[in-house]
């Protein structure tokens, strides 16, 4: 019993960190492209600065990988916290454009800063049992959603008590530090034992495998579909968005942070729904044939006639575009064998980060040289192309032996 209570409490700290970061990415975000815009810096900046990030948190992810292994998840955790306060801490002491641009080596970046946290946590999630995995991976999926509204809506509290643009990026990046300091005390306190940083596979799982090789193939190829998925999300990664909202129908921090916090909270609710749809039409239909529509959505977004046009269009994708979050995460870990799900999840997640690297010079370069149309369109048609290849690929794979 005293076991299960610790075990209890390890994945409580966890889930606390993993809502602390997301909240932060929330407000950050927003601050994030206020601060570029003011810096003068363009899309094609924007997108390029977003793309080191990104590339530095995908090293950062494998180098974790073997890291949470050695010394358990709480290296994951400190290391988070520690380069909240450095990414925060070189944008305070060096303003404009060079402080920007320096804190991207730190890879904590909006809209993926940090990302190796929620593939530790997501690795030992996957070890829960089948009947109740899908839930669990919704829940996880909601909490961070909702942390992360909560963020995006911080962010127009500085304005209302008069703060102009300037300052509240000022007062969010200051707190941008405080939390990294929060995150990385938390981080330290989970227990080296807790069975959530146990991710190394057990030798008697490995040789009952009779087509481990094969299984690892199917990860690596799901890696690589979701590399296609995530670049057509980085070509219109939410900071570009926000940056277009925000140049094109001058919307204050106050407008893009209620806007932001509508789409997470409707993505919040996206994620207990496409659970109890996964029942009816199984979790490879849902992740599919809810995000093609999605998809569509956002390629109308820049004939828009206005932003309250495109924010209800960006409102409504809001609603469909993570359900194939939960029941992905899910699918993932029903194919592979126990003593691989950490592994699938840590690689799956570095195909996702490898995406939105490339997407945002696209999307960047895109906005900048051909027009708004552009990089909405090819976003789209290559999230719809990876649905369909997805959908083709793996309707007909068979899930892996049950080890539990």
């Amino acid at each position: 019993m005293g076991a299960l209570s610790k075990a209890s409490r390890g994945r409580g700290q966890l889930y606390l960190i993993e809502a602390v970061r997301t909240f932060a990415q929330g407000f950050f975000a927003i601050s994030f492209v206020v601060a570029a815009r003011a810096a003068g810096m363009s899309a094609l900046a924007v997108g390029l600065l977003t793309t080191l990030s990104v590339l530095i948190g995908i090293v950062m992810t494998r180098y974790m990988e073997g890291a949470v292994l050695r010394h358990g998840a709480r290296v994951a955790f400190i290391g988070a916290g520690s380069l909240m306060v450095a990414t925060g801490s070189v944008m305070l002491l060096i303003p404009g454009a060079a402080g920007i641009s320096l804190a991207a080596v730190f890879g904590f970046l909006p809209p993926l800063g940090g990302q190796f946290v929620a593939a530790v946590i997501e690795g030992s999630l996957a070890q829960t049992p089948a009947a109740k995995r899908t839930k669990v991976f919704a829940f996880f999926g909601l909490l961070a959603t909702v942390a992360g509204a909560m963020g995006s809506l911080f962010a127009s509290v500085p304005a209302l008590f008069g703060a102009s643009d300037i300052q509240a990026v000022t007062v969010l990046t200051t707190l941008l530090v405080l939390l990294g300091f929060v995150v990385a005390a938390v981080g330290a306190l989970v227990p080296r034992s807790t069975s959530l940083s146990r991710m190394a596979p057990k030798a008697d799982d490995l040789t009952a495998l009779v087509n481990a090789g094969q299984r690892e193939r199917l990860v690596y190829r799901l890696a690589l579909l979701f590399t296609a998925d995530a670049t057509g999300s980085g070509v219109v990664t939410p900071t570009l968005i926000l940056y277009w909202l925000h140049v094109n129908f001058h919307l204050s921090l106050s407008d893009l942070s209620l806007l932001y916090f509508g789409m997470d909270v409707l993505s919040a609710l996206s994620f207990p729904l496409a659970e109890r749809i996964s029942r009816k039409i199984g979790l490879l239909n849902t992740a599919v044939f809810t995000h093609i529509p999605s998809s569509l959505l956002l390629m109308a977004v820049p004939f828009a006639s206005s932003g309250a046009v495109a924010a209800a269009l960006l409102l409504a994708r809001a609603l469909l575009v993570e359900m194939d979050v939960p029941t992905r995460q899910s699918y993932i870990a029903s194919i592979v064998p126990s003593s691989m799900r950490s592994f699938a999840a840590s690689r799956t997640s570095m195909g996702k980060q490898a995406g939105r690297a490339i997407g945002p010079a696209i999307g960047g370069a895109l906005l900048t040289s051909v027009g708004a149309v552009a990089p909405f369109l090819a976003g789209g048609v290559l999230k719809i192309s990876y649905d369909l290849a997805l959908w083709r690929s793996f309707r007909r794979v068979e899930t892996a032996p049950a080890e539990e």
